[in-house]
């Protein structure tokens, strides 16, 4: 929109322009008077009158010297009217404009020198005059001369000045002419300004009736209620929405009090409170905040909800109120469906969540029981006829224990959201080593196993290892599975360069039928076969692979041709990123250590038995001499005893912590009084080691416990060097118990730990506080998970137990949720 300056420019000019046409046509009009006035005739004739007079005066004399009658009055009266017109000559001003010529003034000084000289003898008495005339007659002959020149040189001076006036009025003229010209062109766009503008206002004037027929209609057409109100809060529209909607007619609510009309009793005093603050103050509390819900009367008295917005108008300094607002009864009894509905889904999926809880430990406990007595009998002595009883029940409780471990692991995705762990990890070999793995399964189907890494940059990338190397496992396994007397070719590539790492997997094995090929993918199904009988399963292994696959961000697709093979292709995002070598690493940790002495002492206490079993593993490995003490009561008897060389005392603990367990046996005089003592705990702040290295602690270890750390510990407390990075980074990644005790003992402590932790979660799920055994107990759980490397698991519980009473109604739901997610994720990972 144009602003007032150029309007305000344009009416300058034109003022500007009317004064200098005004000033000129003034000087004009002055000028023009100067001629009107004649005065070159004026000038002729007053020049002309001197050299008249002086012929008078000398006639004059002439007359007196022929009549001889002593009569001299003619004389002196021709003289005095010459005297006169001199001086009056040099007082004009047209004198003055002369006064520049020299030849001029030479010529009247010698007029003034003979009326200076004659004046004497005009004056003196008639005998003197009458002497005087001869002599006078030849003064005024020599003067006329004079007077004649003089006459000339003012005519033609004035004829110059008259050249100059004319000149001078005529560029007066011209600059009058331009400057009419110039008015008379701004008057004309001044004209044309003005029709535009007419035309633009009548285009707005159309354009806002226009806005305004369409107002109207919005506002009468409109499915909510608006209501217009003004400052003092009266209505001034009242659409149709809002007559059904409150149940007044348009002519009852217009004029009315809105708040008499519309707003609850109990709510009025507020809206007018909130109206005149708003007036005085400008502070907005409804106003321009958005939809908001709230409460509204209609005309029967009833008070029901209502979802408002209301916006400020200011129009020409007119200051409205315009509400938009309409009956949300039906939606909060929808939303109030939904909430319960809501609730009884989580409810259904809590009780499918406790269904599966009850599976893993009814049905996998007892089967690690079976598994286990297995091993155990398997070393008596037994009949042939007696092993093979005992194999094939150890062959059909390991293919149920899949196959209950293959439903929880498909719950676990379906519930879960996408995983975001990121793990540094060697690509080409996780590759080559799961496939080595495989080999034995290759040969028992007389299959051949092959991979080739098509392009170079794959060594180092992050990604999620775990997931990828299930997901590896589980394609590359099925592929052996459905082949026989055959070829299994896995290629892996980065394709162009990019974040995405493809891996082909391609088998000479019966293959899928078309039908079947967009079925494979669903929850337990199992594709008909000429292998089905031998090669039986849940149907759940591509639905698993697909879930951590998509928890990836990734990607996979499957050709087939019936008894010809398959070709699945995965695609996952692992982008390259730069790392050093590791040092070379063999099997679980197998790797070169610098000795320590020989069968130190040393004591290890924790209230948790999976901690104890693994730091002793690790202590006994070492060269250590171990005794466990379960509490801290314990252990200050077994210190008084037995003098250790070294004490691992954890930290927090039921009853008396380690902190006060290691000031009791400092205060007493026992055998171990100044042994050398090592803190374990899960707690990661550096103000929590500061404050348990000030309580005669040598060295804090953080849970989950790694060899090469309390290696390095032990190797400082007795001088020994050590190169700090002489840890492998494969080793760095797989968890110490996994180590110390092999996969099934993991399993198994897993498998107890997630069991306990569910338990917890149950017996807090409906309690609405935290008592200090339920706190207690998510310490030593969170032990558990650290010494299994559960980080995420761990975090949550530790926030369990240090969570704030105050806020455990509000927060109890969700911290719940994650820490069962938590569970699943563990299970998912490590099932």
């Amino acid at each position: 929109m144009i602003g007032r300056w150029p309007y305000l420019l344009f009416a300058g000019l034109l003022v500007a322009s009317l004064l200098s046409v005004g000033v000129l046509e003034r000087k004009v009009f002055a000028d023009l008077q100067a001629l009107a006035t004649a005065q070159n005739d004026d000038v002729s004739w007053t020049m002309s009158q001197l050299e008249v007079e002086l012929m008078g005066l000398q006639n004059a004399i002439l007359d007196a010297r022929a009549e001889a009658t002593g009569e001299f009055s003619t004389v002196r009266k021709r003289f005095d009217i010459f005297f006169s017109r001199i001086t009056t000559f040099r007082q004009s001003a047209f004198f003055k404009s002369l006064s520049s010529d020299e030849d001029t003034v030479k010529r009247l000084a010698i007029v003034v020198d003979f009326l200076d000289v004659t004046a004497p003898v005009i004056d003196a008495d008639d005998g003197l005059l009458e002497a005087a005339l001869p002599d006078l007659n030849i003064a005024v002959v020599e003067l006329r001369t004079v007077v004649r020149g003089l006459a000339l040189a003012g005519v033609e001076v004035f004829s110059q000045q008259e050249a100059e006036r004319r000149a001078t009025l005529s560029g007066t003229l011209k600059r009058s002419a331009y400057g009419l010209v110039l008015l008379i062109c701004l008057l004309m766009f001044a004209v044309g300004i003005l029709i535009t503008l007419f035309r633009q206002g009548l285009r707005v004037s159309q354009m806002s009736e226009v806005a305004r027929a369409r107002y109207e209609a919005a506002i009468a057409s409109s499915l909510d209620a608006v209501l217009v109100v003004d400052t003092n809060g009266r209505i001034m529209e009242f659409n149709g929405a809002a007559e059904a909607v409150f149940g007044y007619s348009r002519e009852e609510a217009l004029g009315a009090d809105m708040s008499e009309l519309v707003v609850p009793a109990r709510l009025r005093a507020l809206h007018r409170d909130g109206m005149r603050r708003f007036l005085k103050t400008g502070e907005a509390h409804v106003i321009g905040k958005g939809r908001l819900r709230l409460e509204g009367l209609r005309k029967s008295g009833e008070v029901f909800p209502v979802e408002l917005s209301i916006s400020l108008s200011d129009a020409s300094g007119e200051r409205v109120f315009v509400s938009f607002l309409r009956d949300i009864t039906s939606e909060l009894i929808a939303e109030e469906e939904l909430r319960s509905a809501l609730t009884k889904a989580q409810e259904s999926e809590r009780a499918k969540s406790d269904l599966l809880t009850v599976m893993s430990h009814e049905m996998r406990t007892p089967l690690n029981g079976i598994l286990g007595s297995l091993d155990v009998l398997e070393k008596d002595g037994l009949s042939e006829k007696q092993a093979q009883h005992l194999n094939a029940i150890s062959v059909s409780g390991e293919l149920l224990l899949s196959h209950v471990n293959d439903v929880l692991e498909l719950s676990r995705i379906s519930a879960q959201a996408l995983d975001e762990k990121r793990d540094v990890f060697d690509l080409k070999a996780l590759v080559q080593s799961t496939l080595d793995s495989l080999q034995g399964h290759a040969e028992a189907r007389n299959n051949k196993l092959t991979v080739e890494f098509l392009t170079p940059n794959l060594t180092w990338v992050t990604g999620n290892q775990t997931s990828f190397q299930r997901c590896l496992v589980n394609l590359v396994g099925n592929a052996l599975k459905f082949t026989e007397d055959g070829i299994v070719s896995v290629d892996v590539e980065r394709l162009d360069n990019s974040e995405v790492v493809e891996v082909r997997i391609a088998d000479t094995g019966v293959g899928i039928a078309p039908e079947n090929l967009g079925r494979i993918f669903e929850e337990f199904v199992t594709v008909d076969t000429a292998y089905d009988r031998t090669n039986s399963g849940t149907g759940l292994g591509l639905a698993i692979t697909k879930g951590l696959l998509e928890g990836m961000r990734g990607f996979i697709e499957v050709e087939s041709e019936l008894d010809e093979g398959s070709l699945i292709t995965v695609r996952v995002p692992l982008p390259s990123v730069a790392r050093r070598e590791a040092t070379p690493v063999s099997g679980f940790g197998e790797q070169s250590l610098p000795s320590l002495p020989a069968g130190f002492q040393c004591l290890v206490v924790d209230d948790n038995k999976i901690n104890r079993d693994v730091l002793t593993a690790i202590l006994t490995e070492l060269g250590g001499v171990v005794t466990e003490a379960s509490d801290g009561f314990q252990a200050i008897d077994l210190a008084a005893e037995t003098a250790f060389e070294v004490m691992f005392l954890d930290i927090s603990m039921p009853e008396i912590d380690g902190i006060e367990t290691l000031a009791r046996i400092r205060t007493r005089s026992g055998a171990s009084q100044n042994a050398t003592a090592m803190a374990v705990t899960a707690h990661a702040a550096p103000a929590d080691h500061a404050k348990i290295r000030s309580e005669s602690f040598t060295d804090v270890l953080i849970k989950p416990l790694n060899k090469a750390v309390i290696h390095q510990s032990l190797a400082a407390l007795w001088g020994i060097d050590v190169v700090d990075d002489f840890v492998g980074e494969s080793e760095k990644k797989i968890p110490e118990f996994l180590q110390q005790f092999g996969m099934e003992k993991f399993q198994a402590a897993l498998d107890e730990a997630l069991i306990e932790i569910e338990d917890l979660l149950s017996s807090i799920s409906e309690s609405s506080y935290i008592s200090e055994k339920a706190r207690e107990e998510a310490h030593r759980l969170s032990g558990s998970a650290a010494i299994l490397d559960l980080e995420p698991l761990w975090v949550a519980l530790q926030e369990l137990q240090n969570f704030p009473d105050d806020a455990w109604g509000k927060g109890q739901s969700t911290l719940i949720s994650n820490i069962r997610a938590e569970v699943d994720h563990a299970r998912k990972t490590w099932a």
